[in-house]
Formats: C-alpha cells, sequence, structure tokens
C-alpha cells in the first residue's frame, strides 16, 4: 500500500490571490499594465461572498493597486475577479510553471459555482504554497515584485487564522482563506533568526466552520511556538541571551 504525505495533496485554496497578484506585479514591472490607473467600479460587477466592494453604494472610483489590495486584506470577490481578467488566467499559470510549481493551478474565478461542481477547482499543495512564499522570500520572479507582494501580505492584520495564532509583536505577511467546508491560510513568518514559510490547509470538514479554524489556528500556534523556541535557542538547545 502506497501512502502519500498530506504535504503533496492538492486541497482547493483561497490563497490562490497570492499567485494573482504576484501575475499582477510581474504585468506592472513589465509595463504591461498601470496599477495607478484607474477603475469605474460600478454594482453591475459586485460578486457575493467575501469583501465590501458588494457593501459600497453607488459607483466607486479604485486604481488597480487598491482593488489588489482589496483582494488580499479582505479577500473580496469582486476584486479578485476583476484581478483574474487582468492577470489572465492562462498567463498566470504559465508564471507558476516558470517558478516551478506544477500543482498549483488557477481554474476559475470566485463564486462560480458551476465550475465547483465540475471539480474546475484552484488548487495548490502545502508543499507548493511554502515553495512558493519561499520563493517570495528570495526575490523570485523578480526582487520588486517579490519585496510588494510580500508588503501587501504584510496588510493582512485581522485574519481569522494564522493573525490569531501567531504573536502581533511577529511580523507575518499572510493570506487566509474559507470556502465551504474548508480553511487554509499560508504565510511568511519573520521571526529574527529562523524566518520560515508555512501553509495549513484543510478540506472535507466534518465539522463546523469554527471547529475547523480553531484546527488551523491551533496547528499554526504549535508549529510557531517550536519555531520560537528554535529561534532563540543554540542548536544544542541552550537558550541565547537577547
Amino acid at each position: 500500500m502506497a501512502f502519500l504525505s498530506a504535504a503533496t495533496k492538492s486541497f482547493p485554496q483561497s490563497t490562490i490571490k497570492i499567485h494573482v497578484l504576484t501575475q499582477l506585479l510581474l504585468r506592472a514591472e513589465l509595463g504591461e499594465i498601470d496599477l495607478d490607473e484607474m477603475l469605474h467600479l460600478t454594482p453591475e460587477l459586485d460578486v457575493p461572498g467575501s469583501g465590501v466592494l458588494t457593501h459600497l453604494e453607488g459607483e466607486v472610483e479604485l486604481s488597480w493597486l487598491n482593488v489588489a489590495i482589496l483582494m488580499i486584506i479582505v479577500s473580496d470577490n469582486t476584486a479578485t475577479n476583476l484581478c483574474i481578467d487582468l492577470a489572465g488566467m492562462e498567463a498566470t499559470n504559465a508564471l507558476l510553471r516558470g517558478m516551478g510549481l506544477e500543482h498549483t493551478t488557477l481554474r476559475r474565478k470566485m463564486q462560480d459555482q458551476d465550475a465547483v461542481a465540475r471539480n474546475l477547482e484552484n488548487t495548490a499543495t502545502p508543499a507548493e504554497l511554502v515553495e512558493m512564499l519561499d520563493l517570495l522570500y528570495r526575490g523570485e520572479p523578480s526582487p520588486s515584485v517579490a519585496e510588494r507582494c510580500l508588503s501587501i501580505l504584510k496588510k493582512q492584520t485581522g485574519g481569522p487564522l494564522f493573525n490569531r495564532a501567531i504573536p502581533a509583536t511577529v511580523p507575518l505577511a499572510n493570506k487566509p482563506g474559507g470556502m465551504e467546508r474548508v480553511r487554509c491560510d499560508a504565510g511568511v513568518v519573520y521571526l529574527p533568526r529562523r524566518p520560515y514559510a508555512l501553509a495549513v490547509m484543510t478540506k472535507f470538514a466534518l465539522c463546523e466552520p469554527p471547529e475547523q479554524e480553531r484546527f488551523v489556528i491551533d496547528t499554526a500556534r504549535t508549529i510557531h511556538e517550536t519555531m520560537a523556541v528554535l529561534d532563540s535557542t543554540s542548536e544544542y538547545g541552550q537558550g541565547i541571551q537577547s
């Protein structure tokens, strides 16, 4: 009997928004799009679900950059679908393949339940999410794109998952997400001596969302407490005075 590590299994993911953001920033760096261009938003563009744009009244003007920021910090579905159109689904997947991510794929827009029923899901493995974050940390696909992407992920301060597991005094660049029976979070944790990337993904939940979220939080907290000890000790386990 063959066993497959959960780290290499595919999970549905809202964290695909990290990859869409990376593609947008790369296109902007290449001069293909202008993220300072203003976008005229009308109620006809609204997509239900998470976010704030559907709750605003009348017509709104935002820069593409601020639309992308809303995609990240409040997981706005309307903003995400606009960003997917601008990034390009095929182009985003081509970028991911070029970065060596073979199992991370953007297949649908937000709230496309017909696509969900046909198993056209946005997927990644926990291992590839960690790899993506490590690539960004190391300056891929370019130093300026990576730096800007991580700086936007750091704006995520009120998230329900890693932000409740990791002390607010520790810098964190992350993107949580949740869908029916799915909860996930992925981010870079900036410990002084041992920064690390972490992804916790769940699916097929048998419990209510709060309990599923507690699992993600408890897992992240246990990992962080272990990493924090390693960050403050020698290789032999002796505490290092700060």
